[in-house]
């Protein structure tokens, strides 16, 4: 079948299942305790999001690791970016996030990083799997303890200390899916009069009853994109379902695609930066690599999802990352997603230029983009890239990371998703024509009986 690999919730970049078939306390727990017995931890810090299973399986997970000896801080509500920062800023040896991120709430899951907010990767949690499954760890019950810390006021004081937006009068949308980036809200509120915060869907509803928190998707930009016109906003920026990814409509309520945020960030980075290092993802622009390297940094692709990415970023000392899901890094938030960061940068870059963010976009933006286009398949992956190989043999072919065929003036990526039944096309032209002509002939390979 095409998706084996969605039969377990270790996956590629987390941990992951639906509550309580695939994933529960009783499974959490023995998570924990091989955590412990693999990294030999004595200090662990565990947030969660909103879910009405978070509180209890932070109590399985907490049991877990106290009879394994290790201390716990509960940090209770928090945002991913949040534990990230609590692991690279603090003494702990290790965070644990308790989210399933943009999914529904009848899911859940692990996002787990050590030492200096390194993130655990697929190989060791193939390894966890195996300690879980064979019930390898020590039945000997030791004793930690659990602690309470809260983490809003030191991010908010981190933002505080690095950005000034004095006197700026930047009037800002906030949307967060009435999940976890509720608590941005007051991040952004911190810097008022200077700025002028909106919201909406801000009161907590695990159910996400106005749209789903997954901002890659323009249809979920709507509601956002009008309130920006209704208010005359000069920009809107949404959430994900643990506020690690985020969207962004420019003040006409236009949504706008991440990697060429992305290039607006080096502009911001590589200034401070110079000749520093931006890891893409794969699917990124042409035109957000040409953006970078005119600022005279320098780009490397990397595969999609944030492990990678991160994993990246550490090898080559990079100063900032780019994932087309909306997932922005930074060497400054140990080389993790900066949470509202990205926000920073852009409102910081509207305020110094005196230009709107539509017109910051027209100075990058250069080519024509499908977006992320998801097609249900029903033949072997494997064959569908032979197929594809096959009708464009003219086109140079990588496969680093699901395959990525290109030529002189298009190019396209397509790849299984890491955690829905899908297969993902991202393809890109120098003609709007082109791209609709290569797109639907890409697609019709596809999607082929």
């Amino acid at each position: 079948m095409p998706f084996d690999h969605l039969k377990t919730i270790y996956r590629d970049y987390d941990i992951r299942g639906k509550y309580p078939e695939e994933i529960d306390e009783s499974e959490v727990k023995k998570i924990a305790q091989a955590l412990a017995k693999h990294f030999n931890i004595k200090k662990v810090a565990v947030g969660y999001d909103v879910r009405p299973s978070a509180e209890s399986l932070f109590d399985a997970m907490a049991s877990g690791f106290n009879v394994s000896g290790v201390d716990v801080v509960n940090i209770g509500l928090c945002t991913t970016p949040m534990s990230y920062h609590m692991c690279g800023s603090s003494d702990v040896d290790m965070t644990v996030m308790i989210t399933a991120s943009h999914m529904p709430s009848d899911y859940n899951g692990l996002k787990i990083t050590i030492e200096d907010s390194k993130p655990v990767t697929s190989d060791v949690l193939q390894i966890i799997r195996e300690i879980v499954g064979t019930h390898t760890f020590s039945e000997e019950v030791q004793h930690g303890n659990v602690v309470n810390h809260s983490m809003q006021a030191d991010w908010i004081e981190k933002f505080k200390k690095k950005h000034d937006l004095s006197d700026s009068n930047i009037s800002i949308v906030i949307d967060p899916a009435n999940l976890i980036g509720i608590l941005e809200i007051d991040t952004f509120k911190a810097f008022e009069p200077d700025i002028k915060v909106h919201t909406i869907f801000d009161d907590f509803d695990h159910s996400s009853p106005n749209h789903e928190a997954n901002p890659i998707k323009h249809e979920t930009l709507v509601h956002l994109g009008r309130e920006v016109v209704d208010k005359k906003a000069h920009l809107g920026v949404a959430f994900d379902g643990d506020a690690d990814r985020l969207g962004f409509v420019d003040e006409t309520g236009t949504p706008i695609s991440s990697d060429v945020i992305g290039a607006l960030l080096a502009r911001y980075v590589l200034a401070e930066n110079e000749g520093g290092m931006v890891v893409c993802d794969i699917r990124s622009s042409k035109a957000t690599i040409e953006e970078i390297e005119r600022l005279g940094g320098r780009t490397v692709r990397e595969k999609v999802g944030h492990t990678h990415i991160r994993g990246r970023m550490r090898e080559e000392d990079a100063v900032l990352g780019i994932e087309l899901s909306g997932h922005f890094f930074f060497k400054e938030t140990y080389f993790s997603e900066g949470g509202p960061l990205a926000a920073f940068i852009i409102m910081e870059l509207i305020n110094k230029e005196k230009k709107t963010l539509s017109q910051l976009v027209d100075e990058v933006k250069n080519y024509f983009h499908s977006g992320e286009i998801n097609s249900t398949v029903v033949r072997d992956i494997p064959v569908i890239y032979d197929d594809l190989e096959e009708y464009f043999e003219y086109m140079e072919v990588n496969k680093q990371d699901g395959l990525t065929l290109t030529s002189e003036d298009w190019w396209c990526n397509i790849r299984p998703s890491a955690n829905d039944p899908v297969m993902r096309l991202n393809l890109e032209a120098n003609t709007k024509e082109l791209m609709e002509k290569k797109r639907d002939e890409v697609l019709a390979i596809i999607r082929a009986v």
